[in-house]
């Protein structure tokens, strides 16, 4: 599973354009003029920002989950195979220690 965050900065970049070009294609499409596709336009760009909070919120769960998964993981280290390691003659497997 990938487990890389979502570029927020891309998402809402990316839904701006489609939106701005969402607007185009209904005002080259349409009859509705200017002043009708203006009122769109902040509605837009607001509903951008609020896919962007949410990502945000989004990422930050994952990253405290991902966290908290870490840490479990830690506290289920076997401190015998760490003190093994650094032990260890360096380029000596442990056939040959043995």
């Amino acid at each position: 599973m990938n487990t890389r965050s979502v570029s927020i900065t891309h998402l809402v970049f990316g839904l701006v354009f489609l939106g701005a070009t969402a607007l185009w294609v209904v005002g080259a499409t349409t009859e509705l003029e200017a002043p009708a596709l203006a009122v769109w336009g902040p509605v837009v760009l607001i509903g951008a920002g609020l896919v962007g909070l949410a990502a945000t919120v989004f990422n930050a769960r994952a990253a405290r989950t991902s966290v908290a998964a870490a840490e479990d993981h830690g506290s289920q280290y076997d401190e015998t195979q760490h003190d093994q390691a650094q032990h260890a003659e360096p380029g000596v497997t442990e056939e040959e220690q043995s």
